[in-house]
């Protein structure tokens, strides 16, 4: 234990200039990006804002709610909502089938991504020796899948242009999981990240 704490004083200036300096570095980067968002904003905002600011700040010790003035009020909205939206805003009623909207596709690749990592979930949950049953199950879902991978891999033309680069080869992404059944989940979710 106490030769722990010996080396950390010993290597404290070390990770302490260094900090220092990463956090020197951290406040210029701040200021510049505070500087851009203020140019940005209305003036009449700012107003308001500094107003609500020093009203918080005289009262937030006899009421601390007054500080609920800084949360953050995104108002969130659902997938399907926001695709209606950017299609309507599209034009999408007058285009070709195969050319809607650039937010279709986007969709679909989002659609893509929660049905894999469902599926990774799943093959988790099945653990390391899962039953015919459960192998068949995962083989159509992967096989179902692959068939919206290709499908999507294959109208990124049409999308994304001539500069379009799949690695030469669109029709190469390919879904391992049913050979991961038998691995450990570990080994499963490296491979994934990389």
């Amino acid at each position: 234990m106490n030769d722990s704490n010996f080396c950390k004083m010993i290597h404290m200036k070390r990770t302490l200039c260094h900090k220092y300096k990463l956090a020197k570095n951290g406040m210029s980067e701040s200021g510049k990006a505070f500087d851009r968002l203020d140019e940005a904003a209305p003036a009449n905002f700012k107003t308001e804002w500094l107003a609500k600011e020093r009203i918080t700040q005289s009262s937030r010790i006899q009421d601390p709610v007054a500080m609920d003035v800084y949360e953050i009020n995104i108002k969130k909205g659902k997938q399907k909502e926001i695709e209606l939206r950017l299609l309507e805003d599209g034009n999408a009623h007058n285009a070709a089938p195969s050319h809607r909207s650039v937010a279709t596709w986007i969709s679909m690749g989002l659609a893509i991504e929660e049905a894999q990592i469902a599926l990774l979930i799943e093959v988790q949950q099945i653990g390391r020796r899962p039953t015919e049953t459960q192998r068949l199950d995962i083989t159509q879902q992967c096989n179902h899948l692959q068939g919206q991978i290709d499908r999507f891999t294959q109208s990124a033309l049409t999308y994304l242009g001539d500069g379009y680069d799949a690695d030469d080869d669109p029709d190469n992404l390919n879904i391992d999981i049913l050979n991961d059944l038998n691995d450990d989940p570990a080994d499963f979710t490296q491979t994934l990240e990389t």
